[in-house]
Order: structure tokens, then sequence, then C-alpha cells
């Protein structure tokens, strides 16, 4: 169906455009393992319930229990174990210099704003952020020069570099 954008994904959380290259980026919640972040192509099979980093819930395999077959894409970067993806919101500002076109990630089992770097679609940092609150990160946004995330408590946190 010439609608469907690109299938094979589990669990969508986060979408978003980056702001560096126009590319569509995505935050999948995994099973127990294999959280991913992709690089969405238009055409491309994901893989899911083919392939996958995780296993289900119960312990049991899914599937074959593979996590590479021709033809199906592999994540930019997954989590093992998991951080439970939600929103997610590449920084496009010049506040932060160094945050500059990285892609920050909410954390809801994580209980944290995950700030990954990226350069030429391979995550190469990661750092950790809020996570002395002890709180579900629910979404993650920009506007007007900041960084906004909000929890499952509906606390809002202005994100600036310490």
């Amino acid at each position: 169906m010439p609608e469907i954008y690109s299938y094979g994904h589990r669990n969508p959380q986060g979408l978003d455009i980056n702001p560096e290259t126009g590319e569509l980026w995505e935050a999948e919640f995994g099973p127990r393992g294999g959280d991913e972040i992709n690089l969405i192509h238009p055409g491309k099979d994901y893989g899911w319930p083919i392939i996958t980093y995780g296993i289900e819930y119960s312990g049991r395999k899914i599937g074959e229990a593979i996590q590479q077959r021709a033809g199906l894409e592999q994540p930019v970067y997954y989590w093992d174990p998991v951080i439970s993806p939600s929103g997610i919101c590449f920084y496009p500002g010049n506040a932060i210099p160094e945050w500059k076109n990285n892609l920050f990630v909410a954390a809801l089992s994580g209980e944290h704003l995950d700030r990954l770097v990226i350069r030429n679609n391979i995550v190469v940092g990661e750092e950790r952020l809020l996570v002395e609150k002890n709180q579900r990160i629910r979404d993650v946004t920009y506007w007007n020069n900041m960084l906004f995330a909000i929890t499952d408590d509906g606390d809002i946190y202005r994100i600036s570099k310490k």
C-alpha cells in the first residue's frame, strides 16, 4: 500500500526530523531488551518480529531469536537493558553549542532524559540527564532555543547545561 512509509516496527513512541539532514528518526519501545533508535527510510522493513535484540517479558525467545537478516534494517542504536523510550527531539538550538543536533530521548523505565550524540548517523556518545529526579520522563520538545521535558507526574523541566 503506497501510504505505508515503512514497516516492521514494534511500539513506536517518538518521531522527529534531524534538522541537519532532514531525515526521519524514530524511537521504538522494545520487548525485554531491544529498545531502538531507527533512521527511517521509505519502503524499508525494520524487522519486527523477525529480528530483535530483546526477549519476551516471560523470558521466552521471540521468533528464531535472531538479530540480523538480509533485507531487514538494523537500528542505529539499541538499549539492553531497556530505558523504555518515549518522545524524542533533536536540539537545533545554539544556547548550548555542544548539544547542537543531538537527539534527546525521554526514558520511562530509565527515569531520565537520554542525550545521544550522533555523527554520520552513528551514536558516538550518550549522556543521562535528570537522573536525580527519579521520575518517568514522558516527552521532550524544543521551543524558543530551549529544551523541555515532561514527566508522568506532570512536572515540566526546562533543560540547561550546568
